[in-house]
């Protein structure tokens, strides 16, 4: 891509056809007061995506092919190499966007130069507000209850406020930043392949002490659950616990270990005997999901030294 835009838009597709063709319609009719690029990357799709790309051949929308499946972190890096812009938004094609939104993210980064990222709020299809953003803190490693607390208190207050928030920083499905902060090398750590990733940037930005903003004024839709199909145990928790590694040591990873597999234990226990007592279709389902993931977490081996 030989232009400079204001605004380098990069999404990662891998069989989302119908929600690429929605946000390429966005783009294509879309009132901004910026000039803008979108970068698909594709992950080796095969439901006609990238086909339908070159049917359409919009202006400022460029393709980039990848062999096989590179994950998300890994494709948007991809995408980066090729583009030149004063910002880069990177987003899932599982959002909808609106023109106001995006020029308030350019109007605020325009205004303060100390801010090196920015998002509005992410919201579910029903109006609700997505845990969309980081606090890094180790005591939640431990306690999913207080994680989940300070989650709750955090998306009230932001519900309540008109003024910008700082947080550590964002989730993966859509973020703001200057481009002035991936120089140096990729902007995800190409550790990671599909899980975790998102949380490693955002660690990595809050240890650089980069400024994160939201914009509780305007906000966005993530549909959620649109791409990579049901979760695959294995690279969630090889990502959780690599990234607990990189950012909390070995000894909090081996604790955080033992504790899911405790957990796991006594969940399928659980739901052996209740659906030995009462044998429906949600307990057995329940029963077979926690007995394949203390399987698993037995086998998997993120404790060693590396």
């Amino acid at each position: 891509m030989d232009n400079y835009y204001d605004v380098a838009f990069i999404t990662v597709n891998f069989n989302t056809k119908n929600l690429l063709e929605k946000l390429l319609f966005f783009f294509d009719t879309a009132d901004l007061p910026f000039s803008h690029s979108l970068v698909v990357v594709d992950n080796a799709s095969s439901d006609g995506s990238m086909e339908m790309l070159e049917e359409r051949a919009q202006k400022n929308v460029f393709a980039v092919r990848n062999s096989g499946n590179l994950g998300y972190g890994n494709a948007v890096n991809r995408g980066l190499s090729v583009v030149r812009s004063k910002y880069i938004c990177v987003l899932n094609t599982d959002v909808i966007l609106n023109s106001a939104a995006l020029a308030a993210l350019w109007d605020y980064m325009e205004s303060d130069p100390s801010a090196g990222m920015c998002c509005p709020v992410i919201c579910n299809p029903d109006g609700s507000i997505q845990g969309f953003f980081y606090k890094f803190n180790i005591v939640f490693l431990y306690s999913e209850f207080i994680k989940k607390l300070f989650g709750s208190l955090k998306k009230f207050i932001v519900s309540l406020s008109s003024r910008p928030i700082r947080v550590d920083g964002f989730a993966g499905a859509f973020f703001f930043l200057r481009s002035g902060l991936i120089k140096d090398g990729p902007l995800f750590d190409p550790d990671f392949f599909f899980y975790f990733e998102d949380t490693s940037l955002a660690h990595a930005m809050s240890r650089r002490n980069i400024k994160a903003v939201i914009l509780p004024g305007h906000r966005i839709i993530h549909i959620g659950g649109q791409s990579g199909g049901a979760a695959n145990l294995e690279l969630f928790y090889y990502g959780k616990y690599l990234y607990m590694k990189k950012f909390f040591g070995l000894r909090h990873t081996r604790n955080v270990y033992h504790l899911d597999l405790l957990k796991a234990r006594i969940k399928s226990f659980r739901y052996k005997l209740l659906s030995a007592i009462c044998p429906i279709r949600r307990l057995k389902a329940k029963s077979s999901l926690y007995s394949a993931l203390s399987r698993h977490l037995r086998k998997l081996e993120p404790v060693k030294d590396s």
